[in-house]
């Protein structure tokens, strides 16, 4: 059997991860400078946070869409126009003159920003093999916590000398410049010959069935979604990103900063360095882990490691200390690299080829559901009723894609492929 090629010695994987840190170095950027550029134009609170649910309400509603826009238009131009549209919208905001202008062009960021990351999330799965897979997201996602975890002190320190304005310029250069690089160097890479043979059999396995002819439109999308739902494993990798995305973007950066300043009495260096304690131990685990669902399963994977990330969710209710609040957020870091990997692979190996796109954006539409989802209905719960409330409905979620996973059929290929020989 010849040796797969090394991931991160191929260029055109490489320049994806370029892409995936410039882009998301750019939104850490401006992630704590919007607030304050907002709250400039003298309006309240509500109307500062209105700005932050636009972005995050257009992509929502982008992203099932945006799955089948680039298996229409191909992933390597869904990524350039993405990144362009995110550019353009930033502009937009260094230069507008009022509120409404704000929050319009930031929600017109939203539609790009679903369209670049389901685009450039499609773009790895295709191009590398079945068993590269989990490696691959791993990486990907390590590169957008790198560059994210190192935006928002940048752009701090921008902000203070340059003015409010120039981190969205300096945003848009970053996206823009992005998304011509995609635009002119993205294409095939390491499993470009592997890719070619997948789609002829994708193609030859779909034709004149429900699959075929590419999606046109939102209806054909929707079709399309209920098709793959009928398969366990694909409902299964939906239940798990909803749950992972709650726990380890809704929760985490929500419902544990407040738990941290009032339950656990630490300052707010301690709580910012309790978070970059988790993003450092999330970015550790990742190539790890990714290699364990290359390597013996994503079932085998996604099963132990949602139950372990549930009862790590709910030790939080119980690190009342300094000491315990560290090690706990710690562990809760580990518990989100483990459990991140796992569900693109499992869409990437049971939808047909041709139809990634379209895969990814319902899977993405699951994650960004948990991550609004998240903080409300935890945050309710636990000022309701006490934060092990809000902690235990991102336990009780995780420990759901646990059992999901645990009754899925394993879908890595080299692990269902019939042995020569025995029946199929």
């Amino acid at each position: 059997m010849a040796r797969r090629p090394d991931l991160l010695r191929d260029p055109t994987f490489v320049v994806t991860l370029v892409i995936a840190v410039v882009v998301a170095l750019g939104f850490g950027l401006v992630v704590p400078v919007l607030p304050l550029f907002v709250r400039a134009f003298d309006v309240g609170l509500f109307a500062v946070t209105g700005v932050v649910a636009a972005f995050a309400g257009v992509r929502l509603l982008s992203s099932i869409y945006t799955g089948a826009l680039a298996d229409r238009i191909g992933s390597r131009r869904a990524v350039g126009w993405g990144a362009i549209i995110v550019a353009v919208s930033s502009l937009g905001v260094a230069l507008a003159p009022n509120y409404w202008t704000v929050l319009v062009v930031r929600g017109i960021g939203g539609f790009g920003s679903a369209l670049f990351f389901n685009a450039l999330l499609t773009q790895v799965v295709r191009i590398v093999p079945a068993d590269q897979r989990g490696r691959a997201v791993g990486a990907l996602q390590g590169a957008f916590l790198f560059g994210i975890a190192f935006g928002p002190s940048v752009g701090g320190l921008l902000a203070e000398p340059l003015g409010l304005r120039w981190p969205f310029a300096i945003y848009a250069i970053f996206c823009g410049a992005a998304g011509i690089v995609a635009l002119r160097f993205l294409g095939g890479g390491v499993g470009a010959e592997v890719d070619a043979d997948l789609r002829l059999e994708s193609d030859a396995a779909t034709e004149g069935g429900p699959t075929a002819g590419k999606p046109q439109g939102l209806a054909a999308t929707l079709r399309l979604t209920r098709e793959f739902c009928r398969d366990r494993a694909f409902v299964a990798a939906l239940v798990m990103m909803g749950a992972s995305r709650w726990a380890a973007t809704g929760v985490r950066f929500s419902l544990i900063p407040v738990f941290g300043a009032e339950v656990v009495g630490a300052s707010e260096l301690l709580v910012g360095s309790a978070l970059t304690l988790a993003a450092v131990t999330h970015l550790l685990v990742l190539w790890p882990t990714g290699r364990i669902a290359d390597t013996v399963g994503r079932k085998a994977l996604g099963a132990p490691a949602y139950v372990v990330f549930g009862a790590i969710a709910m030790m939080l209710t119980f690190a009342t200390s300094v000491p315990s609040f560290l090690v706990v957020m710690a562990l809760y870091g580990v518990g989100t690299g483990m459990t991140s990997v796992t569900p693109p692979a499992i869409v990437a190996d049971v939808v047909p080829h041709e139809r990634t796109g379209v895969g990814v954006g319902v899977l993405n539409t699951a994650g960004d559901l948990g991550s609004v989802a998240g903080p409300l209905v935890s945050g309710w719960l636990a000022g309701q009723f006490g934060y092990s409330w809000g902690f235990g409905a991102s336990a009780m979620l995780l420990a759901a894609g646990g059992l999901v996973a645990l009754t899925m059929r394993e879908t890595l290929p080299a692990r269902t492929a019939p042995v020569a020989g025995t029946a199929p």
